[in-house]
């Protein structure tokens, strides 16, 4: 009597999942086919049909010194390079924008109308037409000019910027604030600010969910006890994330996870069931899409 070989072609995947047990772990169900888990993913991504194809490699463009904190939105790119803020052209011709910035301070960028304003806790200044301008000093009684931060987002016709735990709020329209009222401060230092539709999230050593139609009336309300790691955060259209998702939402990893946030404060982490990773106090986040698959990308360090 022979015995019977029993096997499994193992050819969709989920992702990772190193939580489990490696021997406990099972494959789940899609379509009447069998999509395994990994523990371990090696410079591959895993396209829409769940296989496995090899993350393709990258072309050295351009070089610089000491190059960091890389925006854009769509049109214009600016990116730090030592002491010097920097745009990139389509061609990957470089131009100096500003000199005398401070040396590693991490830059963040929003774009309003035809500026594009930067701050880096020590710096803060905007771009119009290819020039860079310092904030003006509004010169009237209770106004001052929005101070540098290490944050800068945008809601509702007001400037928003997290300096350590104070969020600065300008006048509306303008980038002068009321050193009377324009102002909140937070328990801990801020290490996420970004603005959705309808809200927005301000991490501290939690995320809070801050909504209202004008500054002076912004409630504050905590969805998230765990506090998200500096510069991961991306805000996405949440039709690139699912079905039924509206308007805007924001990525971020956090000490314990990827997380969402959605268009109406309500966050969910999308992988502390499957993946543990060592947290770090900054990082970086983007979205790439590709092949009609969105993938939301951080480096922590």
């Amino acid at each position: 009597m022979v015995d019977a070989i029993k096997y499994q072609t193992l050819g969709k995947f989920v992702g990772i999942n190193n939580v489990d047990d490696a021997t406990r772990l099972a494959p789940i169900v899609v379509g009447h086919e069998y999509v395994y888990p990994l523990q371990e993913a090696l410079n591959v991504d895993i396209d829409n049909t769940f296989r496995i194809v090899s993350r393709p490699g990258y072309d050295d463009v351009f070089s610089g010194t000491d190059i960091h904190s890389l925006w854009s939105d769509g049109v214009t790119c600016l990116y730090v390079d030592g002491t010097e803020l920097r745009s990139l052209s389509v061609s990957y011709v470089s131009s100096v924008l500003k000199t005398g910035l401070t040396t590693g301070a991490k830059m963040s960028y929003v774009s309003i109308n035809d500026r594009i304003y930067f701050t880096n806790g020590y710096e803060i200044g905007y771009v119009k037409a290819s020039v860079a301008y310092p904030v003006p000093d509004p010169v009237m009684e209770f106004k001052e000019p929005l101070p540098a931060g290490q944050f800068i987002e945008y809601y509702r016709g007001c400037l928003y910027v997290a300096k350590d735990n104070v969020l600065y709020i300008s006048d509306p329209l303008c980038d002068y604030f009321d050193v009377r009222m324009g102002y909140k401060l937070f328990s801990k230092n801020i290490s996420l600010l970004r603005a959705v539709d309808d809200g927005i999230y301000i991490g501290d050593d939690r995320i809070w969910w801050v909504a209202g139609d004008a500054p002076e009336i912004l409630e504050r309300k905590e969805v998230y006890t765990h506090h998200a790691i500096s510069y991961t955060d991306v805000r996405v259209n949440g039709q690139n994330i699912g079905e039924g998702i509206k308007g805007n939402v924001v990525m971020w990893t956090g000490e314990n996870g990827i997380c969402l946030g959605d268009n109406s404060g309500v966050v969910i982490n999308l992988t502390e069931a499957r993946y543990a990773f060592t947290a770090t106090k900054q990082g970086a986040g983007f979205v790439r899409s590709d092949n009609n698959v969105h993938h939301y990308i951080n480096s922590l360090y």
